[in-house]
Formats: structure tokens, sequence, C-alpha cells
């Protein structure tokens, strides 16, 4: 148990000592954190639109005014006719059309439903989806505060959107999570194919071989250190994603260090049994 002992303790100096293993260890899920919580957008930011409006009443212009306010959608300008909108769509220019109908808010008085269209570019049907349902909720919100009182009866401009669990849309909601496992699966694998290949081109893993240690304590003590150091990485994943990204966590703390221990496990082992000329391997 002792030369055990002194194996495992030999690794984390190994490990400490070797600047290189440090900064892949620690230094590239910090990286990857940052790059892909901040490069990796899906949401709408900026949308560009163009408006068909053949009402030209106070309350189309206030709508306009309200999408153009938001920070998702950019009033390019106006255009006039209908048969205008395909080629802006081919030029690539814009990414949605609201067409106001007519007697836009002399229906809206009448207690009848005046329709605003949102016309997209389906090439991205991802984008298209999206600004649609940013649209629904920007018109949805404009009548509320026109007239609440009308929510949810016959009259009214009406839209109807549902969105769970990441109602804004935040990109960072989506990607970091799955950063997470990709960062726990890398890291694990690679150091520790690493580990085995650096003290096989160092012709240390024969000495290993033939010292008291059994092959399986020998993996044991290899896996050991670099299960502690990513368990580490879990955690420091974990604060940067609830206090840079703002990521909300939701269920138990306990479980989910439970499941990351599993998983980080596995993943080790992987970098260990999928090295075919792991002399170790070979004699398990």
């Amino acid at each position: 148990m002792s030369s055990f002992k002194a194996f495992v303790i030999k690794e984390f100096k190994q490990i400490y000592r070797d600047k290189r293993t440090l900064v892949v260890l620690f230094g590239m899920p910090v990286v990857m954190m940052i790059l892909f919580g901040f490069a990796i957008r899906n949401e709408v930011e900026n949308a560009r639109i163009v408006v068909l409006d053949a009402s030209h009443d106070e309350v189309t212009r206030q709508l306009i005014s309200k999408i153009d306010a938001s920070n998702y959608f950019t009033v390019e300008g106006r255009i006039q006719r209908y048969d205008e909108i395909d080629a802006l769509f081919q030029q690539g220019t814009i990414d949605e059309v609201p067409i106001f109908e007519a007697d836009f808010a002399r229906k809206l008085r009448q207690g009848r439903q005046p329709a605003v269209t949102v016309i997209t570019d389906a090439s991205n049907p991802n984008l298209a989806q999206l600004v649609q349902q940013y649209s629904s909720s920007i018109i949805v919100d404009f009548q509320q505060q026109l007239s609440p009182e009308k929510s949810g009866s016959k009259g009214g401009i009406t839209a109807k959107s549902n969105m769970l669990f990441n109602p804004q849309l935040k990109s960072v909601n989506l990607f970091v999570p799955g950063l997470i496992a990709v960062i726990l699966m890398l890291v694990s694998t690679l150091m520790t194919s690493i580990s085995i290949t650096r003290e096989k081109e160092m012709g240390n893993m024969e000495i290993l071989l033939v010292s008291p240690l059994r092959p399986s304590q020998i993996i044991i003590g290899k896996v050991l250190p670099y299960l502690v150091l990513s368990f580490i990485n879990v955690l420091t994943i974990l604060v940067l994603a609830r206090w840079i990204f703002d990521v909300p966590f939701r269920g138990s703390y306990l479980l989910f260090l439970a499941e990351s221990l599993l998983f980080i496990f596995m993943a080790l082992a992987l970098g260990v049994f999928i090295w075919p000329n792991h002399p170790t391997s070979k004699q398990l």
C-alpha cells in the first residue's frame, strides 16, 4: 500500500512540474468556456427589417417604433409595394418584413383583429423561427400596453407564442451546459492518453511493470490524479457558468457532482483502454 501511495504522489508531482500539462488541464477548459460562451450565439440581435405599412396611422407608427426600439430589431426602411419583398430577400439585406394591413387603427377601435403579417427568410429556418417568435412577443406586449382589458378577448392584436425554460432564448443557457460534457470528455481522455504515452516514450513504463506494483495499481495510480484534477475542473466550470455567464442551475448540486464524477471516471477509463499499445492494458 505504501508503494501505491508513493506512486500516486509521484503522479501528482509529475503533473505539477509539467507546465504544459497544467496549461492543457486547467487553461484549455477556461479558454473554451469563455470563447464558446461569448462567441456562440443563436438569439436575435439587431435583425434587419423593412416595413410595409398600408395603414400609416398612429397605432402602426407606435408599433413600428416599439419594434425599432428593441435590441432585437433595426428598422432599415419602408417599402410601398408587396412585390419588392422578394428582391430584398434575394439581396440578403433584410431578415424580416412586417406587413400592416390597411385601416389598422380603425379595425382595432371597432373590436376587430387587424393583421400583422411577418415574412421571414426561410433559407435559415432557425433564424426565421426566432425572428417570428420575437416579433410575436413584441406585438403581444404592445397590445397589452395599448389596451390591457382586451388581452385574451375577441378584439385587439393577437399573437400566440409559448417558450419554456429559456424564454429569453439566451444561447449560453444552451451551449454552456453542453460544453461541460465536451470539456470533461476532451480533457479527461486526452490527458490520460498523453500521460501513458509520455511514460512509454521516456521508458518509464517498463520500469513500472517490473516494480512491486500490479498493473491494475499502475492504471489506478495514473488515473487517480486526473480524476481529482478533473473534478476541480467541474467546480471551475460551474463557477464560470454561474457567475460569468449567469446560467441558472436548477436541481441538486450533490447529484450533479456525483454524475460528474461518474462521467469523469468513464472518460478516464476510455483514455486508458483505447490506447492499443498500452503495455499494462495487455496484461489485464
